[in-house]
């Protein structure tokens, strides 16, 4: 097996700016300028245990592993771009591929990154899976579907389950558990060829503001392996990033939680094939093991 680690950096390509296309509400009064950041700690990932062995409990990490990078806090309102289809990773199709101009679509990739996906001649699809949706601090995600070519909906439900808590004013904590099985299940249904994940993140929108919290797992040295599916748990706050003008926290409205598959051109199969084929291994990896 050949073994690598490669360290992504956050580009942009052929968009213009977020911050130029929606201004940060940051938090406090809301007249800093410019106005804080968001908080890329205020998530987090504190345990992981391959998903063969999850027996309802997952061992703490060490060492939480906080987001790798945020975008955000900007004003308005990233809702209609949660709702892609038929939600291959293409170009434009979701919050994270660039509808709408909201996000870059290589806001926490590099322009390299970018795959031949819904024409095998050109490099311009991102690759991320919006897995599903949840309104709220807690409860349990409204799982997405995605649509292969010539083929019928496959929810994503069917293969991951996702759960939030509250456990304190402004936070509390997540799970998402993939199913062992899950590179069968894909077999089946001729889904998912290929099997390597890179990215998980979490678009966060409360009250006037929304902001993005990326899990870059080329960056975080031998954590995961690749091959392996894993159940994750983490934490999440609102603490710092969403505070309306009397410095009270805000609740989320609404969250949706996407994986990016990280495919380089000369591996990249059929076009027909999905973009996400690294759902499969949805308990993510820093390393990408191949034959």
């Amino acid at each position: 097996m050949k073994t690598f680690v490669q360290f992504a950096a956050i580009a942009t390509f052929g968009f213009a700016s977020l911050a130029s296309i929606a201004a940060p509400v940051g938090n406090g009064n809301g007249n800093q300028s410019p106005p804080p950041p968001c908080t890329a700690a205020n998530w987090a990932i504190t345990g992981a245990i391959p998903s063969a062995s999850y027996a309802g409990t997952i061992p703490s990490l060490t060492t939480p592993i906080v987001a790798t990078g945020c975008a955000g806090v900007y004003a308005g309102n990233e809702g209609p771009t949660l709702n892609p289809s038929p939600n291959l990773g293409y170009r434009n199709d979701g919050l994270l591929n660039g509808q709408g101009g909201l996000l870059s679509p290589t806001q926490f990739i590099q322009p390299s990154q970018l795959l031949a996906l819904k024409d095998p001649n050109a490099a311009v699809d991102p690759g991320w899976i919006m897995l599903g949706m949840l309104g709220g601090n807690e409860g349990t995600l409204n799982y997405s579907s995605v649509t292969p070519v010539g083929g019928s909906p496959f929810s994503l439900g069917n293969v991951l389950s996702y759960v939030q808590t509250q456990t304190s004013q402004v936070g509390g904590t997540w799970t998402l558990k993939v199913d062992p099985n899950i590179v069968a299940i894909f077999a089946s249904y001729n889904l998912f060829k290929r099997s390597n994940f890179d990215h998980l993140a979490f678009s966060v929108k409360s009250s006037t503001g929304w902001a993005v919290y990326d899990f870059d797992f080329t960056k975080m040295g031998d954590a995961f392996d690749l091959n392996t599916p894993y159940t994750l748990t983490g934490t999440w706050t609102m603490d710092n990033d969403f505070e309306n003008k009397n410095g009270n926290q805000q609740d989320i409205s609404h969250i949706s939680v996407w994986a990016r598959d990280p495919i380089t051109l000369a591996e990249v199969p059929e076009p027909a094939s999905l973009a996400l084929l690294g759902l499969g291994m949805l308990g993510l990896a820093a390393v990408r093991r191949r034959a």
